[in-house]
Order: C-alpha cells, then structure tokens, then sequence
C-alpha cells in the first residue's frame, strides 16, 4: 500500500522522495502539495482503500506527509476489519 501510495503522489504531484523530501515531510510546507492535490490525493485513497476522512483528519495535520497518510490508512482498514 504504502508504494502504490508513493508512486501515486510522485505522479500526480510530479516530485520525487528523496533526501531533501522524505516519507515524513510536511509536503504543504514543501510547496508540494496544494487544496486541490489534497483533495484528489484524499479521493484517490477512500477509492482505492475503501476508509474515509472524517473531519479530524482532513483538518488536523495528520495527512501531510506520506508517513502520515499510511499510518491513518493502515489504522482506518484495521478499525474496519475490527468491525466487521
């Protein structure tokens, strides 16, 4: 999950990760990332790993750095199977 996320951002933000931008970089604060790629980014995932975004998410910092957005990946999928 965590590559597809990766390769996803790269192409769609047209950056790469590398030792100046890393997997726990503020990618607002790096100029990478905007609203609008926020919000095709935040789509992209609900889509593709069937979570969602509740309002804490999309408005605290927690999704702002690749280590971010797996972390609450991982621990939206593993509520869901918990509640299954």
């Amino acid at each position: 999950m965590k590559q597809e996320i990766k390769k996803y951002m790269e192409e769609r933000l047209m950056f790469e990760f590398d030792s100046e931008i890393t997997e726990d970089t503020d990618l607002f604060k790096a100029g990478i990332l905007d609203s609008f790629g926020y919000v095709s980014l935040m789509a992209h995932i609900e889509q593709e790993y069937d979570v969602s975004f509740g309002e804490e998410e999309l408005l605290g910092n927690i999704m702002v750095s690749l280590s971010g957005i797996v972390e609450f990946v991982d621990a939206a999928r593993a509520r869901t199977v918990g509640s299954r």
